[in-house]
């Protein structure tokens, strides 16, 4: 063929090199379960590609830059230009899983879709502005949100709400669950598991922030390296120990990560190909059907990985700096939410029209749920000042 079409690599093309390139338990592009609004296919990407680009180019992504991780926007001191934020945990998160998934056969386009879109839904100011979300509108729940906001709330095409998403990656958003994260709903594939992709992408999300957290404590001055001495954790010796001669700081930090990131990792893949053959699991329906989740670590690192959050809870997202920035948050939210809701008519016009076509007090209070579940911390602190302080431009 003339010009290296022989190269092309098309839908076609690329379908046929995931049979031979993928495990028989991995999705496959003929296993696609499709779209919810029909829609012509690509001819040069598979559904899954297809997924992830859309979701990259997104609002809902882009203001992730701007969304809590650990530290409020703004507020990281001289270092929070370095910390991370809800968007680098996510290409975090995205990095890990694509790469557990390629190590064990999966569909890396699948686990990078819902390793995107897992944390589109948060509100700003963190967990700490989600709990206040909460209290304020119970109903709330931040992966359902994240559905929301990929089918319904992003407007991008004009004969369809979202992003139109394939089922398998709407399934893998909703039942996307770590010990922060709990699925708050049953829409797709009701009574099964997830397919292993977004098992993966589940357990990327605990590798990037805990691993991340670590770094990000000590690089902010909030915790000293004697702190994790003292604390006696396996997994910090096991993986700080080797570094201790390292001059630079700053090179110090980022192998510690590296390091960190690298025993799960490593842990991870182990554990889920023992659990695989102990399960004799050789196709995507022993996956769905199996009780119990497939990919996750081995029992005594696990054990090791709960006393490092348990530190972490304690010593990092309990300290008083971190708590004066997060209460301030929920502050704001709850000034703002009260300020909505006695005054409808200060909300901007899209806002105040679904507010005021609202059924139910009920669904009003989503319509508020929705619009400051979508701000950003900085967002949110300008219209907390527009609002309540004098001299502030409206």
């Amino acid at each position: 063929m003339v010009g290296g079409m022989e190269h092309l690599l098309d839908t076609k093309r690329l379908s046929e090199l995931e049979e031979l390139t993928l495990a028989p338990y991995a999705v496959h592009t003929r296993d696609c379960l499709g779209r919810e609004h029909d829609e012509p296919e690509d001819p040069s990407r598979t559904p899954f590609q297809r997924d992830w680009h859309r979701i990259t180019h997104c609002r809902a992504f882009r203001k992730l830059e701007f969304k809590t991780q650990v530290f409020v926007h703004g507020e990281g001191g001289e270092h929070g230009d370095v910390v991370r934020n809800r968007l680098t945990h996510t290409l975090e998160c995205t990095q890990i899983a694509t790469s557990i998934a390629r190590s064990l056969g999966l569909n890396e386009d699948l686990a990078n879709s819902v390793a995107l879109a897992h944390d589109l839904g948060h509100t700003p100011f963190g967990h700490s502005g989600e709990l206040e979300l909460k209290e304020l509108v119970p109903a709330f729940n931040h992966n359902v949100h994240s559905l929301r906001i990929v089918r319904l709330l992003e407007l991008r095409y004009p004969t369809f709400p979202g992003l139109n998403l394939t089922r398998d990656a709407l399934e893998g958003i909703e039942k996307h669950e770590t010990e922060y994260d709990q699925v708050g709903s049953f829409e797709f594939n009701p009574g099964l598991m997830p397919p292993l992709e977004a098992q993966v992408a589940s357990v990327a999300d605990t590798i990037a922030f805990k691993a991340h957290d670590v770094e990000d404590s000590l690089v902010s001055g909030v915790l000293r390296v004697d702190d994790f001495d003292a604390a006696g954790l396996r997994l910090w010796t096991e993986a700080f120990e080797p570094l201790r001669e390292i001059a630079s700081h700053q090179v110090q930090m980022a192998q510690l990560s590296r390091r960190l990131i690298h025993l799960m990792i490593t842990d991870v893949r182990a554990e889920t190909v023992q659990r695989l053959k102990d399960a004799g699991v050789q196709s995507l329906t022993q996956v769905r059907e199996f009780k119990g989740n497939l990919v996750g670590f081995s029992g005594e690192f696990a054990q090791g990985m709960e006393a490092l959050g348990d530190f972490l809870f304690a010593n990092f997202y309990k300290n008083w700096r971190i708590e004066r920035m997060t209460n301030k948050g929920r502050m704001i939210l709850r000034r703002l939410y009260r300020a909505y809701r006695e005054n409808p008519g200060i909300l901007p016009p899209d806002a105040a029209k679904q507010y005021q076509s609202a059924g139910s007090e009920e669904e009003a209070a989503g319509v508020l749920a929705d619009y400051l579940a979508g701000m950003t911390d900085r967002f949110a602190t300008e219209e907390y000042l527009r609002l309540f302080e004098v001299g502030h431009h409206v």
